[in-house]
């Protein structure tokens, strides 16, 4: 699709001989929230690593912005962003130096104000010395929520982000998700099971090897 922020086209990823998925396709518009389900097991994080160039699927073409898309292209700083379902960080970087390391290399100076307002709004306003290693589960997918917001990128692509936060923070968490969708943001996120506060436009389920779109 000419207007897609993300698409994947007939996409296969598998082990040696054993497939994982094959011939997924489906696309993410500028502006749509898309749910990706499916049972333990079924490939989802595999998929999410293939969209965001971290694996070289096996058959089929990553395209973000109307552009083929592999780990070897060089994107335009605020394209795409990935939180994988266990984020990592430096281990010598406190979380503040985690957030300028990003803000430096993507040019994104004028971001600081929505960092400031993300850190607030997610409760690590206050904790930002403190090492990630030093902070618990759902404070570390905080953070990397708050990094991946911070640059409100054309394409926002999440694995499982819910799951580690309590539901205050999940209502913050999608509330923030609507706003960067209204924004011109195309946010794709896996979960297993209602988000709060949140309704995908398009809605996949990945199982049995196959992805079916539900809407």
């Amino acid at each position: 699709m000419a207007d897609a922020a993300l698409e994947a086209r007939n996409l296969s990823f598998g082990y040696g001989d054993v497939p994982v998925w094959e011939d997924v396709s489906f696309s993410v518009a500028a502006g749509q929230v898309a749910f990706l389900t499916g049972p333990n097991g079924a490939g989802k994080s595999t998929l999410f690593r293939c969209l965001a160039g971290w694996l070289e699927p096996s058959a089929g073409t990553v395209c973000v912005a109307g552009e083929p898309f592999t780990g070897h292209t060089r994107l335009a700083p605020g394209t795409l962003a990935f939180v994988p379902d266990v984020p990592s960080f430096y281990d010598d970087l406190t979380a503040a130096e985690h957030l300028e390391l990003v803000l430096a290399a993507n040019r994104a100076e004028d971001a600081r104000p929505r960092a400031e307002r993300l850190l607030e709004r997610f409760g690590l306003a206050g904790q930002e010395r403190l090492m990630p290693s030093a902070y618990s589960r759902g404070m570390r997918e905080k953070l990397a929520l708050v990094i991946a917001l911070t640059l409100l990128p054309r394409v926002l692509l999440l694995d499982e982000p819910h799951g580690p936060l309590d539901r205050e923070a999940s209502l913050v968490l999608s509330e923030e998700l609507a706003a960067a969708a209204r924004s011109g943001t195309a946010v794709l996120l896996s979960c297993h099971h209602d988000v709060p506060g949140l309704a995908p436009d398009v809605a996949l389920e990945l199982r049995d090897g196959r992805l079916r779109r539900e809407s």
